[in-house]
């Protein structure tokens, strides 16, 4: 359970709590309640200016610059509609002590500078284009369909005067006329001590907490008393309850019209009605959780699918607002669903048709994630519940308690009637008015709005005129070199980093069955004794102490013949919810067996990878109650080797992959991923790059007509590639959980695999780069754009050749030096985010693949934002710009916190285990030592990395490069490019619906 510390602050803060976890990192939540009535984005554009500089620290960029010193990555925040939480994540306490103070004294008080609102919120360029961060932001989501429906939805759900209507990210046409002024006033009446709150876990001491707080107390005390306040939201967050139907239709930009979004809302309980929330998120569970479900079977696990999920969820606000969301819904029968949504409900209370045995599943099984949420998400788990109360919960803390009492409302509800439970329907669903907003994609819309803003812009240029546009040119760049004054040295090397011996790493140890005598512990020890039979797996068991275990089969597809590749993502979406052959014989059919599924697992999943990559293996994962583990390993089997595919049951499924992919296709950063791992990788041999969305369309097409012609071809397919699969030598097992308290844990797979025989060798895993295709594996003749009407801005992503070994000895400097370059406060990030070239860019260095990526996200021009790093690798290169000591220990730190990161969790530190000794073929200790190379890194090694890998990325013939752009900015993008010398194609993605 989590220990939790609650005190007020007459000065630093309104609440502190601490939350004791034990884990690694520190999590700092900095939270303010914060209400807006407009559009202006106050709230948003605060939570960005608000990084650039304090009164005691007036240098943009220092606050991220210590934090990476603090063994961090950085900061970061958000925004939502009542409040904004700041945030910082360091590995161990020390640095997080050193860094509260003036993390404190940047959010309450702020340079607010002229020059950081110009480049951080807006400007318009000298070309008369609007930019700036929080503008392109805001670019790149306002017109989407979800963001266009939600923002309708509270427009209609709320009156006038209430925060809860407001877009507080700001809209674009609210961004192009606020003020620093407006901005200004708005932190000085809600960004105060008495209005803030500051929310601590894992593993630090109280005591020092409040002795870290005392400069920022003795400051406070300096600027003399407050005028009084109004609590935000308490006096003015309750409102009205709808008072009759409402229907409206709502489009948004695609040219793909076949597939919508229903969104359905209705005012929910007041947040403090804990019973009446609780009930609700089981109802909702019960109800769409799986594809036995109510709403699922209506739906979704039908023929032809009406959506391809549905969904509940409740706003955590005064008075909740409760949603349901149909998604991929088609665009000529979407009307037809809220007719037949609630005929389904009426139905249920007519014929009183509430399972109850599956309910106290959903119950039981609600307890087990609360458990569950404690070890895998202890952190954001108990912020999220503190946030609530500071916003809305009662000074004394009671409202705190109270809604940490889960388990308690739990059993309450384990002893609802079928009455009880239909009585919440009809209270909450049946009865009461509600909003109906139909969100259709249209291309008639998607051609006018990028007609009108390319009107807007240039009637904006002919409005400025050339003089003007001019000054605006000089003042953007006035105002970048004032933002960028140097940050003195002597406070960063004030700042000292703390020592790697500081972190309190997850104890992980490792045993194997059939282990050769190597692996000398305890947990190996236990695994010995339990020898009574030959059990011929690879199996590797990761001891931590959790009160689960998690049994996961990582399957190399490389013996997978060509031709059945494609069936990967059928496969992977119908293996749990197929009809299952029993020991007797008897065949259990799929609702029954998800529905035993639920009963006897905490979770199931079937993927491609893992986190840390390696999708060239299917992995198969079942999590279980310590008590259900050999119904765990029988469930594995179940699902592998007994699973009956069924004509009816694949098209279903199939069809709601199909109904998947017009939304897939409307998010730019997964297209510019889908269309780079199109042009680079072999079809033919990847699994990953075979169920491709971009070429699943066809293939899907084609599968559900045989469905009809002859289906017994098609499962006869899926059967051929479950049997090249499935061979015993082709998997690995990974059992993570507290080892020691199993009581069979190596035998009870032969009770469960009694005639399975490993008689060929372990088939070797296969790695990413063994996959790729000529243009991958030589990087230099990729280049393409893609027109993607639904989004106003643009990403792309480069890859060039990386280190192709886990071991390579240059990729701590590699590490180190995209670290340099972006990290918050980094190099690119100064140079690409703080002139508002883009909202983000990153490197990633991934040695399965054997390349180096650089991505840059939400960009108004994607090609200024490469131009703009090319040109900051040529002068690093030749010493144009120099790299500072303190930057280099900066990213030092920072790259070990990633490092340690990754083992945050025990979940997470036995899976680093695994991948590190089973996939990746290196020691145990590999992460640990990757530690002490990272120190080490020298100038020199930078530089060298610099000229082996990084100058490839922008050199033309060395790098693939894929742009997703807006229609009206691809002539741009694909001119610019060319001016550096590479030749790009405008495509769409109907180029690439086959391989």
């Amino acid at each position: 359970m989590l220990k939790v510390i609650r005190s007020q602050s007459d000065l630093s803060a309104k609440y502190i709590h601490i939350l004791f976890v034990i884990a690694p990192l520190v999590n700092g939540y900095f939270a303010l309640a914060t209400e807006s009535f407009d559009d202006f984005g106050c709230p948003h554009t605060l939570e960005h200016l608000v990084f650039l500089g304090s009164e005691k620290y007036p240098y943009k960029g220092v606050l991220d610059s210590l934090a990476n010193r603090a063994i961090a990555q950085g900061t970061n925040a958000w925004t939502d509609v009542d409040h904004t939480c700041y945030t910082i994540n360091t590995a161990g306490s020390e640095g997080f002590l050193k860094l509260l103070p003036i993390y404190v004294d940047h959010i309450l008080y702020p340079t607010l500078t002229d020059s950081g609102y110009y480049t951080e919120v807006h400007h318009i360029n000298g070309k008369g284009e609007d930019a700036g961060v929080v503008y392109s932001e805001m670019q790149g989501c306002q017109n989407t369909g979800d963001d266009r429906i939600h923002l309708r939805m509270r427009r209609i759900m709320f009156p006038e005067g209430c925060g809860y209507r407001s877009e507080t990210g700001g809209l674009m046409e609210r961004l192009r006329e606020l003020s620093v002024e407006k901005i200004r006033g708005y932190h000085k009446a809600y960004y105060r001590p008495d209005n803030l709150c500051l929310i601590i876990t894992g593993t630090i001491n109280h005591d020092l907490v409040l002795q870290a707080l005392g400069p920022v107390e003795e400051n406070i005390l300096t600027k003399g008393p407050l005028p009084p306040m109004d609590r935000p939201w308490v006096n003015s967050g309750d409102f009205p309850d709808l008072e009759k139907d409402v229907e409206e239709t709502v489009l948004f930009p695609d040219e793909d019209e076949s597939m919508g979004t229903v969104l359905i809302a209705w005012n929910g309980p007041m947040c403090h009605d804990h019973i009446q929330i609780k009930a609700l998120e089981v109802l909702n569970v019960y109800l769409t959780e799986s594809p036995v479900s109510v709403l699922q079977k209506e739906f979704v696990e039908i023929e032809e699918p009406l959506c391809t999920d549905v969904e509940f969820h409740a706003t955590d606000h005064l008075k909740t607002t409760l949603m349901l969301t149909a998604s991929n819904v088609p665009v000529e029968e979407m009307e037809d669903f809220p007719k037949l949504l609630f005929e389904t409900f009426q139905r249920l209370v007519e014929e009183e048709d509430i399972d109850m045995e599956r309910m106290a599943t959903v119950i039981e099984k609600e307890m087990l994630k609360l458990l569950d949420s404690i070890e895998t998400d202890a952190h954001d788990t108990a912020a999220a519940a503190c946030i609530s109360d500071f916003l809305y919960g009662r000074p004394d803390g009671r409202d705190l308690l109270d809604s940490l009492k889960d388990k308690e409302y739990l059993n309450k509800l384990a002893s609802y009637t079928k009455a009880d439970w239909l009585g919440v329907l009809i209270k909450w669903y049946l009865d009461p008015p509600h909003v109906t907003l139909y969100g259709k994609p249209s291309a008639e819309f998607a051609e006018q709005l990028s007609e009108e803003e390319k009107k807007r812009i240039e009637k904006q240029r002919a409005d400025l005129g050339e003089e003007k546009l001019k000054q605006l040119q000089h003042d953007l760049e006035k105002a970048m070199a004032t933002n960028d004054a140097k940050l003195p040295d002597e406070i960063i090397e004030s700042f000292t980093i703390p020592p790697v011996s500081s972190i309190n790493f997850i104890n992980v140890l490792t045993a194997r069955n059939n282990d050769d005598g190597e692996i000398k512990n305890e947990v190996q020890k236990w695994i010995n004794k339990d020898n009574a039979i030959h059990v011929p797996l690879f199996i590797q068991f990761d001891h931590v102490h959790s009160q689960f275990v998690k049994i996961s089969a990582h399957i190399s597809a490389a013996s997978v013949p060509a031709s059945l590749l494609p069936y990967t993502r059928l496969l992977l979406k119908t293996i749990f919810s197929l009809p299952v052959k029993g020991d007797d014989g008897e065949i259990i059919p799929y609702e029954d067996v998800v529905k035993l599924l639920s009963k006897d697992t905490v979770e199931y999943d079937a993927g491609l990878g893992t986190t840390c990559g390696f999708r060239e293996l299917l992995v198969f994962t079942i999590k279980t109650e310590a008590s259900k583990y050999q119904k765990g390993i029988q469930w594995l089997k179940n699902i592998l080797w007994r699973t009956q595919f069924t004509a009816e049951r694949l098209k279903i499924v199939a069809y709601q992959a199909l109904n998947d992919i017009p939304q897939a296709k409307r998010d730019g950063h997964s297209m510019t991923n889908a269309v780079m791992r199109a042009l680079q990788y072999d079809s033919k041999k990847s699994a990953n790059a075979a169920r491709n969305v971009l070429y699943q369309a066809s293939f899907l097409q084609e599968v559900v007509q045989r469905l009809d012609d002859d289906p017994a071809s098609v499962i006869a397919d899926l059967d051929a590639y479950r049997e090249a699969l499935c061979r015993p030598n082709n998997i690995r097992i990974h059992v993570t959980g507290n080892i020691n308290k199993l009581e069979k844990p190596r035998t009870s797979f032969a009770n469960v695999f009694p005639t399975m025989d490993l008689k060929a060798p372990l088939a070797p895993v296969t790695l990413s780069q063994q996959v790729l295709n000529p243009a991958g594996l030589e990087p230099g003749q990729i280049g393409t754009i893609i027109n993607l009407p639904t989004i106003e801005n643009s990403f792309s992503l480069q890859t060039a050749k990386g280190p192709s070994r886990f071991d390579d000895p240059d990729i701590p400097a590699l590490l180190v030096m995209s670290e340099l370059l972006d990290t918050m406060e980094g190099i690119f990030w100064k140079f690409i985010r703080g002139q508002g070239l883009a909202y983000s860019c990153f490197l990633t260095a991934d040695a399965e693949t054997g390349s180096l990526s650089f991505t840059i996200y939400q960009s108004p021009d994607a090609y200024k934002a490469f131009a703009k790093a090319k040109s900051v690798i040529d002068q690093l290169t030749n010493g144009e710009m120099a790299i500072e000591p303190s930057a280099i220990e900066g990213a030092k730190s920072a790259v070990i916190y990633s490092m340690v990161a990754r083992e945050n969790t025990m979940d997470r530190a036995a899976l680093q285990s695994f991948v590190n000794q089973v996939l990746k073929q290196v020691p145990a200790t590999h992460n640990r030592d990757m530690l002490a190379a990272i120190q080490a890194t020298t100038l020199e090694d930078l530089k060298r990395v610099l000229r082996k890998y990084f100058v490839n990325m922008f050199t033309p013939g060395k790098v693939n490069i894929v742009v997703v752009s807006s229609p009206g900015k691809t002539d741009d993008i694909q001119k610019g490019f060319a001016s550096l010398g590479f030749d790009l194609e405008v495509k769409t993605l109907n180029d690439f619906s086959e391989p």
